[in-house]
């Protein structure tokens, strides 16, 4: 005969896996995407992440992400300089052909702890403006996967 015992703890024990799964679902922290579109003046891309959803769809745009400046001061660096210029050509510097951060770029968000509506992109403390914790909308670029710039 069957423990009820253990039927109802191995109940429990599913439904709280059930309810972790859930509750994981929700919470966003680190992504691989693509860049749709990226405005260098304001330093800031409209994101489609690689990974699809559990029904095969794809997940949802992000819109204005804000883009870590490491991501894009090379670029900004090498703007300055031409190709074939003398001082290059013979100490062998080979400029990338394309700019590291761009459309098409394959880059890594992550997404903040708390709400950044108040952040005004300096370092000075802000108040969130709402209780939301790992949303979407609080990511940030943070990386580039510079795979075919040479």
């Amino acid at each position: 005969m069957a423990n009820p015992h253990v039927a109802a703890k191995d109940a429990i024990y599913g439904a709280m896996n059930y309810l972790r799964n859930g509750i994981m679902a929700d919470i966003e922290c680190a992504q691989l995407a693509r860049v749709i579109k990226y405005d260098s003046a304001q330093h800031v891309a409209d994101i489609q992440p690689l990974a699809k959803g559990f029904d095969g769809q794809d997940s949802a745009q992000y819109l204005d992400i804000p883009v870590s400046a490491n991501c894009y001061i090379v670029d900004e660096v090498m703007d300055r300089f031409k190709p074939g210029e003398a001082w290059l050509n013979e100490h062998g510097v080979t400029l990338p052909k394309k700019h590291l951060m761009r459309k098409g770029a394959i880059v890594i968000t992550v997404v903040l702890d708390d709400d950044s509506t108040n952040w005004d992109g300096s370092g000075n403390a802000y108040n969130p403006d709402t209780s939301r914790k790992h949303d979407a909308n609080d990511a940030i670029v943070v990386g580039v996967l510079g795979d075919d710039i040479f």
